[in-house]
């Protein structure tokens, strides 16, 4: 994007119900490309212990703590990004491992999965499911990094968004309820909703 359209995109993302009135802008002059980087941020922002509020808008951001940890569908999805019914900002930043610690990350874990299976067998105790499944997971992982694969290091995060703290509340619910349905466990970033807001931004933050 271009400076004026990313401040738009930032401009709507800390008050979306002004949508509306900048599109009407757009209509009325065809030359705008955007706005101003100086209106790019909130006319005033308050942050609380469980929200964080800017101009029109209140929002709570959620951490993606646990991915699915069972074979999805390639729409698993869906019920976050598509059947909420509320308005809601999904976003994931990736960066790149590099492949001399992803490497030997990989062959820490191996080592780690080995040594644990040898003394289960030398105790008489059975391999649960959820731990052979993580050892699979830990030798795919490095059979693919011998193949040249790339790793990357990724963080997700949900904002949710309503008029008030009342509708932020109920919107906030029945996307707790879609993300339980695409396999999802989220967390509400209590004491940090002001920055925690920001990783949902077009920024590329959020990564720790």
């Amino acid at each position: 994007l271009r400076p004026p359209a990313l401040a738009k995109v930032l401009r709507i993302a800390f008050s979306p119900y002004e949508r509306v009135a900048l599109a009407r802008a757009d209509a009325v002059d065809q030359r705008r490309d955007g706005i101003s980087a100086r209106a790019a941020g909130p006319m005033a922002c308050e942050e609380r212990w469980g929200s964080y509020q800017s101009d029109s808008a209140c929002h709570a951001t959620f951490w993606i703590a646990s991915w699915p940890r069972v074979e999805v569908p390639a729409v698993w999805l869906m019920p976050l990004l598509t059947q909420s019914g509320v308005l809601r900002t999904v976003s994931v930043t990736m960066e790149p491992v590099s492949l001399q610690r992803a490497t030997r990350e990989a062959e820490a874990a191996r080592t780690a999965d080995l040594e644990e299976e040898q003394l289960r067998s030398e105790h008489g105790f059975v391999t649960r499911a959820r731990t052979r499944r993580r050892q699979e997971a830990n030798v795919r992982r490095e059979a693919e990094l011998s193949r040249g694969h790339a790793e990357l290091r990724f963080a997700g995060y949900v904002t949710v968004t309503g008029r008030d703290s009342d509708d932020l509340e109920l919107a906030c619910e029945r996307v707790e309820h879609a993300a339980a349905q695409a396999h999802l466990e989220l967390r509400r970033m209590y004491g940090q909703q002001a920055a925690a807001f920001t990783f949902t931004l077009p920024l590329g933050g959020g990564l720790r």
